[in-house]
């Protein structure tokens, strides 16, 4: 299970580890490198091709246990920016059962230009600063991941009262100290990384929750993603990008679609 950016496990995760659990499934949830509980300096630096590493490490570990783990019933799950690896995992792995993305962001050049313009310059310029401060040996430029927008407030990737309260429910949960912020210079990583043109090469069943706006991750491309997958599937629920997440009004309809999908693709 693959969380969204800046997103530690200890995150918002649990209700849906603990539902998949009470009905016969296994979780496996991580800390991509540079977050939470993995090693790596500088803290909280994204690379997209280091988490995609990182989420193919886990899969290769979960293979090694076959007396632990049906190795042959492996379902990728990501959510947010974590949709993004699982979509690209499912296009290059076809051995993986299938897969579950929420709110996915699977186009990040789509999701770069949602941001207001001056917002996007003062993250370029910060972005910037931290690709200098890399080359010279300084410490990391960092920007907030999440800010309520209003002025004065710090410069975050995402930042409007949406996004303060959908925080709130994820940080509200953990159990271990989850700073808001991420290295200014990984934005850079997610322009170039658009899996949602992979999308015709998943052979696996893809689940693919779709809210019914989202201010995020750009929709049009998650629902480009279940149309374009072979055996994709969309399911629409009612609610914005963290209504997802437990506590929030589609989190009921969005799990019990998760666990009807998994039952049926899993079925024996």
């Amino acid at each position: 299970m693959g969380h969204g950016i800046g997103c530690i496990k200890d995150a918002g995760l649990a209700p849906f580890v603990t539902t998949f659990a009470h009905h016969g499934y296994i979780a496996v949830t991580f800390d991509y490198l540079y977050f939470g509980q993995s090693e790596g300096e500088p803290r909280n630096l994204m690379s997209v091709s280091q988490q995609l590493h990182d989420f193919e490490d886990v899969i290769s570990w979960v293979r090694t246990q076959p007396e632990r783990f049906d190795v042959d019933k492996i379902v990728v799950w990501g959510t947010s920016f974590g949709g993004m690896h699982t979509t690209a995992l499912l296009a290059q792995d076809h051995k993986l059962a299938g897969g579950i993305a929420q709110c996915p962001c699977v186009d990040g050049l789509a999701a770069s230009l949602q941001v207001p313009f001056l917002q996007s310059m003062r993250l370029t310029w910060a972005a910037l600063r931290d690709v200098g401060h890399s080359i010279f040996g300084l410490g990391p430029v960092y920007v907030n991941l999440s800010s309520n927008g209003l002025p004065g407030s710090p410069l975050a990737i995402m930042s409007g009262e949406e996004v303060a309260q959908g925080w709130d429910r994820l940080v509200s949960m953990e159990d271990m100290p989850f700073p808001n912020k991420i290295a200014a210079r990984s934005l850079f990583s997610v322009l170039t990384n658009r899996p949602v043109h992979k999308a015709h090469k998943i052979r696996k069943p893809y689940l693919i929750i779709l809210p019914t706006w989202d201010g995020q991750a750009p929709l049009s491309a998650a629902e480009k993603t279940a149309a374009l997958a072979p055996l994709g599937e969309g399911l629409r629920v009612q609610g914005g990008h963290f209504d997802l997440y437990y506590s929030g009004p589609a989190f009921d309809e969005n799990i019990r679609g998760q666990l009807e999908f998994l039952e049926r693709i899993l079925k024996k």
